[in-house]
């Protein structure tokens, strides 16, 4: 099994210093990549009452903006009791080891709407999951797109090698944070909307934070209650920014924001 190379240690010391402090979760993701490879990152936290917790996600989709925490979040609210795989890594009972490392292709996730959502809407190809199977009941798992390819034998062994302390530290993370929020550590709304105003269209400060609700797959009550703003109010600023944008739908508002990111 290969050992983890100087650099990576080097690393995994930077990430031991975040544990407990707000940037730990895009330090856990540098480590990652280190290790494996990994374009995005996510962790979650099994409840007793059988829901899931969301408790970060990180890394940057070159044409879906905010792919890692849309797909994560939607996750914990309507799939994960459709992961057979982590339900029955989570549920295996006290025979497994504290910390184990599962694979999981793209194409044998059996539900369709689970696969296409997570999946294949964003070329993700396959997964590592690190589960903890005590409590709390943690998992972090790291994902690898079409452009990458599938993770080497090589990045799973050093995988498996650190699980252990990889781990040990989100799960002291955690518990140092206290209750995790319902809202995502970084949303990355703001610096959409920015990126919308930067770009030449005469938008408003609260057209583009709508625009950028829209686009991270948000409803418009959802958009409502985290801008504070009537719904009402939420359409009419949907209606005046597509007009300034020269878009008439959402499908045309993320390739427009395609376009900008390329930029």
């Amino acid at each position: 099994m290969p050992a983890l190379d100087g650099d990576n240690v080097t690393v995994m010391a930077a990430l031991m210093d975040e544990v407990g402090e707000p940037g730990f979760p895009e330090k856990f993701l540098q480590t990652l990549r280190g290790i494996a490879g990994t374009d995005f990152c996510s962790a979650f936290q099994a409840e007793e009452d059988g829901s899931l917790t969301y408790l970060f996600a990180c890394g940057y989709h070159s044409t879906i903006p905010g792919f890692a925490e849309r797909a994560s979040l939607d996750y914990a609210r309507r799939y994960w009791q459709r992961d057979r795989v982590t339900r029955q890594m989570l549920n295996a009972g006290p025979g497994l080891a504290k910390v184990q490392v599962v694979r999981q292709a793209w194409n044998g996730i059996r539900d369709p709407e689970y696969r296409r959502d997570c999946y294949e809407r964003a070329h993700v190809l396959e997964r590592l999951t690190i589960y903890h199977s005590e409590e709390p009941r943690i998992f972090a798992s790291l994902y690898r797109t079409r452009e990458s390819g599938p993770f080497p034998l090589s990045a799973v062994e050093r995988l498996e090698a650190s699980a252990p302390l990889l781990m040990a530290m989100v799960v002291k993370h955690v518990r140092l944070q206290g209750r995790p929020p319902t809202a995502p550590l970084h949303p990355p709304q703001q610096e959409i909307a920015g990126r919308l105003l930067q770009a030449g269209f005469a938008l408003s400060g609260r057209e583009a934070e709508v625009s950028a609700g829209l686009l991270l797959g948000r409803t418009h009550r959802e958009i409502s209650e985290k801008v504070g703003l009537a719904l009402s109010s939420i359409v009419t600023y949907r209606q005046r920014a597509y007009r300034k944008l020269g878009v008439n739908d959402r499908r045309g508002l993320e390739a427009l924001y395609e376009g900008i990111s390329r930029v």
